[in-house]
């Protein structure tokens, strides 16, 4: 942002009320770019500064993860700067105090905040203490597999062959088409209600049929001249149609010719000249067609909600069931959340314990929340004595307790059940405390004045569909170089003589004006802003913003064949591109051999790189070539002698099919990118850093499925195939690197919450489009939702429930426009390449292109075409000079790496105290003498109670008692002894444990650390020099000269013995104190040995000389590094 200091935002007695006013609830409406997340920071840091508040009373909820570490790293900003610039005692105390909480304070997502309710009180919510919650792929997993062994029984069931077999009559799969019913219901279970759907009865046609033959024989009223019109062949129809369902074998039979029968419209058949009463005749055959049709619906209707209410059992059994596990997803987080705070007879006391607890619960980003967030909210804020029943409107809430903020013109995640109607009621709610901030700190002047003139006409408000619009006011300056706003496109690509444009046309001439305009922006250097001044543009600065994924691919080719560097930030775009495509290929040639097409698919990849001729040539001279699962390894390797590239190919995938029962999806990927090199080939790609990003994040994905269970191959590509459908959504938002000077390309909603110098809005639809695939839609007041399959296939609510939701998403799609144009900061280009509109289109079926088009009759832009330019990118291109070493050379570097990269990455202490002169090298626990130098291995396969704990069984029962145990009076002493000695399988030495744990209780040492803030089993992991130096201490305590390090040792040792263990284990002591001083500032004043016994206090040593023995370290370090081992 580019502004004087001394301007004063005409806001600005808002934002001071916001900060101060902590008596009222508020609701503030901050519009894009306004400074919301700053004034949110402003309220906090007034609460904990001004008043008793502390930071404990406060609970602040974000939208995203990013959002709250951004909140917090702001928050901690602030107070670190009014702490160094407080010199009274009392202030800086509450300044220090909210600085130690600020880590542990309630800042988090609604997922985040709804987790730390259920863990504060889990035994009220009935879930086990250590519940865990579901990552997005592990949901995904487990929910398939329970849906598979649910199919399984749903088809063995007698009770549903009839209705199986009717909807299979109706065209409906089961085992196509339940599956994504199923996801879609699953996603809002929670307002799914059971309800029983019997069987349908027996379906009469008797009466159909009847119609049907009296409807035919007005055949006889046809007097015309010639043999027949249309109308006569309309009944004809009727007659066959009528023949079929006399002559049905069954009810299923007669049920398939309903469904499969298509009868045509009777309104304008017929010549009336041929008929005695053409009119008549007419109303009959309607009459008689949408009596079928409506019969077809009916029994549809009846199918799918009998089918419905199946799996509405099916998803609730499921979460009981995952309940009981202690196994919650993301949104049974909020669910269950919800229901102990409702509960009738848990929740006033739970509700009582938050109340008290969390006094100040601040709300951002609204627009986009849950419904459910508002209602724990509420439930939170209100008075403890109103009952829990009433709905969030009609229930008060204490003053003050609640602050909103949030922006309705950016509301646009619906489909992640975000309301707008909501943020609305509650606006309405909270009206007395409702401010608006409405000076953007972000964009140009011009780019402003061009945003209000566009959506000042386009947001219209609608009662529960759009808010009122509020212009934004600028307050920055203009950009000294380069285009404000640039319209691409502003005509309509017209008819040209019969031939109109095509769809393929338009994104092309898109796709290069937007080339055209990247080059122009960098080649003349347009000025964009970063830290204080003003520097010309790189593509680094431009985003180009798109509604849907499919949008950019065009994008992306011209870019390529203009040379212009792009990143493209969405998963899902990982799993479709060639080189992920190419391995997925390899996977399922793995998993099914006889799948001749995926075997040749995968040998003409850039994996195997097997031409056409190769192919030929093997085909030509082996019998059936491509049965190759049949052949035997030998056989594989025998043919692979010849050095042929579709045989060497044969043999690896035959090698890999051998091992794909023994090894995971992620092992077997690992395996295919190391023995085809396909990191390497990355290098001859157009963008090699993208290219290993792929493979990494590819590598990522399946290791973390693999963590989800036993699944097996075939699972694995199942779930890529969920990943790669149409309507899949990313599971994360990739962000180009710092140093990466590439074009983004990504998704509106990727976007969302982000800025950029330059913002390029493209691929607005063409036409407006009726959404595809499985949909459901929950209506208001109805026990079951309706759903639709495909076309034809809907229960009967359905069309009323979507003309609503038409009406809601048209809305949103102009807010989603706002959030793209709202993202630039410096210069903004938006590109309306469209086909002509319809001359009688009605606005709210109007693409988005159509609507900024005739939006733009006020507004000042750059109309600019590119149509004729040609431009590529050469200039800043780095030459890459190689130079090519001799063989002896290459030798000697290969050798060189392969023996670095054999070294350890990290340092630990045990290492370092290991050290001698030579190099470190890895060790094992039999090459360690001495116990408490086991300490601090690799431990990243252990579960967090049993990392930090080393040595000898007793040792690790020993630490495990006094990383829990009260320190001060020893309570439960005993008990946790023999958990952990249990635990490592030495239950007869219990009171052997529980001596030991106790002579480190009654330590002078141990009793002067807790008088002080301590802590305990702290991991600390820190860069020191070019090395990674990690460990567990034990116990770490504070004091005015300092930090003070104590480790535990459970050495059985003699007093004479003392200065030669310490002296053994002084480096690994060092270490702590060296990272310790290192992460956090401050400095280690002494590091303690703790040697404990079964028959007094523990012994006390203090490690001398401890500055000299951080420096012995450091030059270890230094050695290591020295050598060549890096991390």
């Amino acid at each position: 942002m580019t502004m004087s200091s001394n301007v004063i935002p005409p806001d600005q007695q808002a934002r001071d009320a916001i900060a101060s006013d902590h008596g009222k609830t508020l609701f503030v409406e901050a519009g894009a770019g306004c400074g919301k997340t700053e004034a949110l920071v402003g309220r906090v840091i007034n609460l904990v500064t001004s008043s008793d508040v502390s930071l404990d009373d406060v609970a602040v909820i974000t939208f995203t993860n990013k959002a709250a570490a951004e909140l917090r790293h702001r928050i901690r900003s602030r107070l670190e700067e009014l702490l160094a610039a407080c010199s009274e005692p009392a202030t800086r105390e509450r300044l220090d105090l909210s600085l130690t909480k600020l880590d542990d304070a309630a800042i988090s997502t609604l997922h985040g905040f709804a987790r730390r309710l259920l863990t504060e009180h889990s035994i009220e919510a009935r879930l086990p203490p250590n519940f865990e919650v579901l990552d997005e792929i592990s949901s995904q997993v487990e929910f398939i597999e329970r849906f598979e062994r649910f199919l399984d029984s749903l088809l063995l069931d007698p009770e549903w062959s009839r209705t199986l077999l009717i909807s299979d009559a109706l065209s409906i799969d089961p085992a196509k088409d339940l599956l994504p019913l199923a996801k879609e219901l699953h996603k809002n279970w929670d307002l799914l209600k059971p309800t029983n759907h019997p069987e349908p009865a027996g379906i009469q046609f008797e009466d159909l049929i009847a119609k049907g033959h009296a409807l035919a024989l007005q055949e006889n009223t046809f007097i015309g001249s010639a043999d027949s019109d249309s109308m006569t062949k309309s009944l004809e129809t009727i007659r066959q149609f009528v023949h079929k369902l006399e002559t049905g074998f069954d009810e299923i039979q007669q049920i398939d010719t309903l469904a499969s029968t298509k009868l045509p419209s009777g309104k304008r058949k017929g010549r009336k000249s041929n008929w005695t009463d053409i009119e008549s005749l007419r109303s009959q055959f309607e009459s008689y067609t949408t009596e079928v049709t409506f019969l077809q619906a009916s029994l549809t209707d009846l199918i799918l909600r009998r089918l419905t209410a199946c799996l509405t059992k099916f998803i609730l059994d499921g979460v009981l069931e995952q309940r009981k596990l202690g196994r919650l997803d993301y949104h049974d987080l909020l669910v269950s959340a919800r229901e102990i705070l409702n509960d009738s007879t848990r929740g006033p006391l739970i509700r009582s314990k938050v109340h008290n607890k969390y006094q100040y619960l601040l709300i951002d980003e609204f627009q986009d929340t849950d419904p459910i967030q508002i209602e724990i909210a509420t439930l939170i804020a209100s008075p403890i004595d109103v009952a829990s029943s009433t709905s969030w409107q009609t229930t008060p809430t204490l003053p003050g307790r609640l602050f909103f903020v949030g922006d309705p013109k950016q509301s646009i995640y619906r489909f992640r059940r975000a309301d707008i109607s909501l943020y609305l009621d509650a606006q309405g709610k909270y009206g007395d405390g409702q401010f608006l901030l409405s000076t953007n700190f972000r964009s140009t002047p011009e780019i402003i004045s061009w945003i209000n003139e566009v959506f000042g006409k386009l947001v219209k408000h609608r009662d529960n569909s759009q808010p009122v619009y509020t212009p934004l006011v600028p307050i920055r300056e203009s950009a000294p170089v380069g285009d404000a706003v640039t319209v691409l496109g502003a005509a309509a690509h017209e008819t040209s003589g019969t031939e109109k444009p095509t769809a393929d046309n338009v994104q092309l001439s898109e796709a290069h004006d937007i080339t055209q305009t990247v080059l122009h922006m960098v080649n003349e250097g347009w000025a964009v802003h970063q830290d204080g001044e003003w520097r010309e543009a790189q593509f680094s600065d431009v985003a180009v913003l798109v509604p849907t994924r499919s949008a950019m691919t065009n994008i992306q080719r011209d870019f390529e064949r203009a040379g212009v560097s792009y990143r493209v930030a969405s998963t899902n775009n990982v799993w479709r591109s060639q080189e992920i495509r190419d391995l997925v290929m390899c996977l399922r040639a793995i998993n099914n051999p006889s799948d001749s097409l995926a075997t040749v698919s995968a040998l003409r990849s850039s994996v195997y790189g097997c031409g056409d001729d190769d192919l030929y040539q093997f085909n030509t001279k082996n019998p059936d070539p491509w049965a190759w699962g049949t052949v035997t390894i030998e056989e594989h390797a025998k043919r692979a002698e010849g050095g042929g590239p579709v045989a060497t190919g044969l043999a690896h995938l035959a090698e890999l099919r051998e091992q794909c029962s023994i090894l995971t999806p992620s092992e077997l990927i690992g395996q295919i990118i190391t023995d085809r090199q396909l990191t390497e080939q990355c290098a001859a790609r157009q963008d090699p850093r993208e290219s290993l990003r792929r493979f990494r994040y590819v590598v990522d994905q399946a290791r973390a499925w693999s963590d989800t269970g036993n699944g097996n191959l075939q699972s694995f590509i199942f779930w890529i195939a969920q990943q790669t459908a149409e309507n899949a959504r990313s599971i994360e938002t990739v962000l180009s690197e710092d140093d990466d000077d590439s074009v983004q390309i990504m998704t509106i909603h990727a976007a969302k919450g982000l800025e950029f110098p330059i913002a390029v809005v493209a691929g607005l639809p063409l036409q407006t489009k009726t959404k595809s695939g499985v949909r459901v839609g929950h209506a208001p007041n109805t026990d079951m939702p309706d759903v639709k399959i495909r076309e034809g296939l809907e229960t009967l609510g359905f069309d009323q429930w979507a003309q609503a939701e038409k009406l809601f998403t048209h809305d949103e799609s102009i807010r989603a426009l706002y959030v793209a144009c709202t993202r630039a900061r410096d210069h903004l280009v938006v590109s309306l390449h469209r086909k002509e509109a319809p001359s009688n289109s009605d606005s709210q079926i109007q693409t988005q292109g159509h609507l900024i088009a005739g939006a733009l009759t006020d507004a000042e832009y750059i109309e600019t075409d590119y149509s004729n330019h040609s431009e590529v990118w050469d200039g800043g291109r780095p030459k890459l000079s190689v130079s090519r070493p001799d063989l002896s050379e290459w030798r000697d570097r290969y050798n060189n790496a392969i023996e670095v990269s054999g070294r350890p990455r990290f340092m630990s202490a045990t290492q370092i105290a290991q050290s001698t002169d030579g190099l470190i090298t890895v060790s094992t626990g039999s090459e360690i003498r001495e116990p408490g130098l086991l300490k601090d291995g690799d431990e990243s396969e252990l579960p967090i109670q049993g990392r930090g704990r080393y040595g000898t069984a007793i040792g690790r029962a020993v630490h495990g008692v006094l990383q829990t145990v009260d320190l001060q009076s020893g309570e439960g002493l005993t008990t946790l002894a023999t958990i952990h000695a249990e635990a490592e399988g030495i239950a007869e030495l219990s009171d052997e444990v529980a001596s030991l744990a106790a002579s480190a209780i009654a330590s002078e040492e141990i009793q002067l650390a807790i008088q002080n803030r301590y802590w305990r089993e702290l991991h600390v992991a820190c860069p020191i020099g070019e090395q990674i130096v990690e460990g567990y201490v034990d116990l770490v305590y504070e004091t005015e000269r300092g930090l003070v390090v104590v480790d535990y040792k459970t050495d059985q040792v003699e007093p004479n013995e003392i200065d030669l263990k310490v002296d053994r284990y002084r480096l690994q002591g060092a270490t702590y104190a060296a990272a310790l001083e290192e992460t956090t500032r401050q400095p280690v004043s002494s590091v303690m040995f703790a040697f404990l016994s079964p028959d007094s206090a523990a012994i006390c040593a203090s490690l001398p000389n401890l500055r000299e023995a951080i420096a012995d370290v450091r030059k270890v370090i230094e050695r290591e590094g020295a050598a060549g081992s890096r991390p």
